[in-house]
């Protein structure tokens, strides 16, 4: 199983390092993944749902708020939150609060009239369904398997 996937992860990667420049974005979207997780682990669990991360540089992190009572909410925490992500090794000396609806991935499907997608070759859909075979149960496992599914749709 393992040697698959050390088949099928070079061409996932040579993939996307081919699309337009795409590749320059995987290890800033790693980083953005690492800040989430770390920052969801400080989040009470009441208020997982309702924040994203939407940016970090100059050590400032702008976060995504799906209302204004979540953003309140945050708002008193946010130098617990600062700490905790210090402790954890992030340099933030700033925290912003963005109000902005969250959509769900499904909702965002749903709309007919949302903009067009990209479609996405065969063959490097069957190798993200490869991955996803051989993957344990984890985040990115998650995120492949919505990502055939949406494109396996269109």
């Amino acid at each position: 199983m393992k040697q698959a996937l050390r088949g099928l992860a070079p061409t996932i990667f040579e993939f996307l390092r081919g699309n337009d420049g795409v590749g320059n974005l995987l290890p800033a979207a790693a980083r953005i993944l690492e800040l989430r997780q770390d920052l969801l682990a400080i989040v009470p669990a009441v208020l997982r749902e309702t924040c994203e991360v939407a940016e970090f540089t100059d050590e400032t992190l702008s976060l995504r708020v799906s209302s204004a009572g979540a953003a309140a909410k945050l708002r008193q925490m946010l130098p617990r939150l600062r700490e905790g992500l210090l402790d954890r090794g992030w340099q933030v000396n700033a925290i912003r609060l963005r109000v902005q609806a969250i959509a769900s991935l499904e909702l965002s499907n749903s709309c007919a009239s949302g903009p067009k997608r990209a479609q996405m070759p065969a063959d490097a859909l069957a190798a993200f369904g490869k991955l996803d075979e051989n993957l344990a149960d984890s985040p990115l496992r998650e995120a492949i398997r919505r990502l055939v599914k949406r494109h396996k749709k269109s």
